[in-house]
């Protein structure tokens, strides 16, 4: 199994940063909060410094009801960009994020018990940034889906099954903190996991939580990945930095992996 850490990208420009990764032995490095706009002096600067995955922008990813269906111009231009910046930096992975429904879908569907039409809002995904994404994986990036709450898109298996099967070139990320939240690991666990996210809560909210401050048993988890024969990354996605490499080193403590 190979660990890394999230870190956002302006903190990864600077060599102080670099130099506590660097002896903290961090090999594998998920950049979070990119830019506007690529500086390629500063992808020059952090290249092939660690390996690399990305994960996409999702808070203006949210799917609107008027004038017609559609995601937010911001939330599509985002993933463009982000994209873009996969390629410069050659990164392996890209995890995404489905986006956000309207609220009046979620409350209509908790008063009927029913996700009416739930695949128009799947498809509508497809149709979006299905082109956008193949080009990517073409470039030789592994586009990885991962679980959200349940309302929102990819909050269920079901919707990472159906996405899979119209494109087929997508992965999936599996987040153990979302998935536990809902008690839904062992439903998403039955799936092909192409890369994982790791933090600690209470399992009643996402706190972004150091690995042992919280109520997951980690050692379980990590017992069930090594049966699934499980040898991509996980990364440890706490707000800090400090909290993320803290996290690493409780779990060699552990000796979880």
């Amino acid at each position: 199994m190979n660990l890394g850490i999230n870190c956002r990208y302006n903190d990864l420009l600077k060599k102080e940063v670099i130099a506590n990764l660097k002896q903290e032995n961090i090999k594998f490095v998920e950049i979070r909060k990119l830019p506007r706009e690529i500086n390629h002096e500063e992808l020059e600067f952090i290249k092939n410094k660690f390996g690399y995955s990305i994960h996409a922008s999702f808070e203006d990813l949210k799917i609107r009801l008027f004038p017609k269906l559609h995601y937010s111009k911001k939330g599509i231009k985002e993933v463009e960009r982000d994209i873009d910046f996969a390629v410069a930096l050659n990164v392996k992975e890209l995890v995404i994020h489905g986006g956000a429904f309207f609220r009046g879908y979620i409350r209509l569907s908790k008063i009927i018990k029913r996700n009416i039409g739930l695949n128009i809002f799947l498809d509508l995904f497809i149709k979006t940034f299905g082109p956008m994404l193949k080009r990517a994986d073409e470039k030789g990036i592994k586009i990885v889906m991962e679980n959200c709450y349940p309302c929102f898109l990819f909050g269920r298996s079901s919707d990472i099954i159906y996405l899979k099967e119209r494109l087929p070139f997508l992965g999936f990320c599996l987040d153990l903190a979302h998935s536990e939240i809902y008690n839904q690991t062992d439903d998403f666990m039955k799936l092909n996991i192409d890369h994982i996210h790791i933090t600690d809560n209470n399992k009643k909210s996402d706190q972004h939580l150091k690995i042992g401050d919280g109520s997951i048993n980690f050692k379980e988890f990590f017992g069930k990945f090594k049966d699934k024969n499980y040898n991509k990354k996980i990364i440890v996605e706490c707000e800090e930095l400090q909290d993320s490499i803290d996290s690493i080193n409780r779990l060699k403590i552990l000796k979880a992996f």
